[in-house]
């Protein structure tokens, strides 16, 4: 009998161990894409703030260049000063442009890295639910030992 309670005991703590192992890998998943998540709106947050900036750089160097034009300066400094603008003008949508690229190229290595860790995860829920089947069965088994032995202290 009191190696029947034994084994009994023995199930009962793989069972528990069973389900302790898997809460963790669960929560560690949930981390993971906890923190994908985190990174993918911090980066779309910075976009966003770095777009409005930009906007607003040009917005300024649009009004100065529109003031200038309207002045009633000399034509040569009016045009040099306009060109002056226009080179800033340009420069900042060079930038504008090379900014969108590299927060895509960001944004992409993201996605990629979340892609890499989604064939990771499925491994890893195979696996536990492979260890699953396998302690089920270990389990089953030593169940129906015990019950064999039960009935053969019956009898």
């Amino acid at each position: 009998m009191t190696q029947f309670n034994s084994r009994l005991a023995i199930v009962g703590l793989s069972i528990g161990l069973f389900f302790i192992s898997h809460a963790v890998t669960s929560a560690e998943a949930q981390q993971r894409d906890y923190r994908f998540q985190q990174n993918l709106e911090q980066l779309q947050q910075q976009q966003q703030i770095d777009q409005l900036q930009r906007e607003q750089q040009q917005n300024q160097l649009q009004q100065r260049l529109d003031q200038i034009q309207r002045q009633p300066t000399g034509q040569i400094q009016r045009q040099q000063q306009s060109n002056d603008l226009q080179r800033q003008l340009d420069q900042l949508q060079n930038e504008r442009q090379q900014n969108q690229l590299q927060q895509e190229q960001q944004l992409n290595q993201l996605r990629e890295q979340q892609r890499f860790n989604q064939p990771q995860r499925q491994q890893q829920l195979d696996h536990v639910r492979s260890q699953q089947q396998l302690q089920e069965l270990q389990q089953q088994q030593q169940i129906d030992q015990l019950r064999e032995q039960q009935e053969k202290i019956r009898h």
